[in-house]
């Protein structure tokens, strides 16, 4: 937990530890290992460490879909998405994802301070909704998609952690089942409003081919697929907001790089993150300061990590915010600097490094496709808001979810004097008469 909430003092006291470091979770014995060497042994160790998604705590959230399974039927699962998920397949995301953007931030209030976490749940979950599973959902259940994402991750958190306690009914627990009941509402819209492409080849025409007997496995592997492309990308842009509230000086860049490559007269395949280097550095900069912390993992039978004794079933976190503040790596690593992932800059830096995505079999299977939204999401909102914190100097702390989000964090989101110039159409392509800028 303190790890959770305080990663830059914990990461410096985990450098001075030895390769595996014997630690207290509540009442229970932890291990966090420190070797870079290990941590990827563990996160790679499938057949020895079970991975959080899997543990059957959280059986009624994850489903008999990909992210609950295990060993072949989870290979399975993957097998058949990645096709879709795939970047080749991806060459027209950006412009997707900029087009949807115009319209789900222009319910972005503009005369009041907004809720970021919520308002970037709203964006994101939009996003994946309209681009990556094509398909919609009515603006109500999207705003309580919105709201229910922090519950969700919060109670799964907490779910995981205390297990292998009982879970007893509490006000959180009932809040979590209706937030899941929520989640579920959302999937069923997104199933049955489902617009496939024309070779029938997305990745939700995919899961339902393959599950023609079984709606329910694909409704699983949907639900998981909505909400872990919310849950991640949510939070960086979150954390993307805070800083450029901290950093006019970014915002300005990010939007003057916004302007040339969102709004030329370009083939459907032309925005892409390549041509946002400024703003892909800015959230890869964002990832290594205020990313997951740690990976979890349990081992299915008493083991060895190192020269360190493991018993089964104990908790074994993986500690990736120490590794993305290794000084040995990260020039002041402390120091938010975005411009240390500029293509100019000496040496230069991996991105791979910052295991954004996990490792081993659980690696985020829809890593391609938030490689491209999540870049064209910031520059599509930094183009057509400016942010600023308030109240300003206000300290904003980190929630306990799956997920950190800068918990409270309240921001002016307010339009941007002169409006941007308008995306002409595609060469080749004529203007749609019925769309108004």
């Amino acid at each position: 937990m303190r790890f959770w909430l305080d990663p830059a003092n914990i990461a410096v006291r985990l450098g001075q530890a030895g390769p595996v470091t014997r630690t207290k979770a509540g009442p229970a014995v932890a291990f966090q290992v420190n070797d870079p060497s290990l941590i990827r042994k563990v996160g790679c160790g499938e057949d020895i460490f079970q991975a959080w998604s899997a543990d059957p705590c959280l059986r009624d959230f994850t489903g008999n879909g990909f992210a609950g399974s295990e060993g072949q039927p989870h290979r399975d699962r993957r097998a058949l998405m990645k096709p879709a998920l795939a970047a080749p397949r991806l060459t027209t995301l950006g412009r997707a994802v900029r087009d949807s953007a115009e319209g789900l931030l222009a319910g972005l209030p503009a005369d009041r301070p907004v809720d970021i976490p919520v308002e970037m749940s709203r964006l994101v979950a939009g996003l994946v909704i309209e681009t990556v599973l094509k398909s919609g959902i009515s603006p109500d259940t999207l705003a309580a998609l919105a709201r229910a994402r922090s519950v969700l991750s919060a109670g799964v958190f907490w779910r995981y952690a205390l297990s292998p306690w009982p879970w007893v009914p509490t006000p959180r627990g009932r809040a979590f089942r209706r937030a899941l009941g929520t989640l579920n509402e959302a999937t069923r819209e997104v199933y049955e409003g489902h617009q496939p492409d024309g070779d029938g080849n997305d990745v939700v025409s995919l899961l339902k081919r393959s599950s023609d007997n079984r709606p329910d496995e694909a409704l699983h592997d949907l639900r998981a697929l909505l909400f872990a492309g919310i849950e991640a990308t949510a939070s960086t842009l979150a954390w993307a907001c805070y800083e450029l509230g901290r950093h006019p000086d970014h915002q300005a860049a990010i939007r003057t790089e916004a302007d040339a490559a969102l709004a030329t007269d370009a083939p459907a395949d032309a925005v892409r993150p390549d041509l946002l280097p400024r703003t892909t550095g800015f959230i890869r900069e964002v990832t290594r300061l205020h990313g997951i912390p740690f990976l979890v993992r349990r081992p299915r039978h008493a083991t060895y990590v190192g020269e360190q004794p493991v018993p089964a079933g104990a908790l074994v976190t993986l500690p990736l915010g120490a590794l993305r503040r290794d000084p040995a790596r990260y020039a002041r690593p402390e120091e938010f600097d975005p411009l240390r992932w500029s293509p100019e800059a000496q040496p230069q830096l991996s991105p791979a490094a910052l295991l954004a995505y996990g490792l081993g079999p659980r690696y985020c299977p829809g890593a391609a496709a938030s490689e491209i939204l999540t870049p064209v999401a910031l520059a599509s909102l930094v183009r057509s808001r400016t942010l600023r914190t308030t109240p300003p100097g206000r300290t904003v702390r980190v929630s306990l979810e799956l997920t950190p989000m800068p918990k409270g964090l309240t921001m002016v989101a307010a339009p941007r004097e002169p409006h941007p110039p308008v995306p002409g159409p595609a060469q080749g392509e004529q203007a749609d008469p019925t769309r108004r800028p």
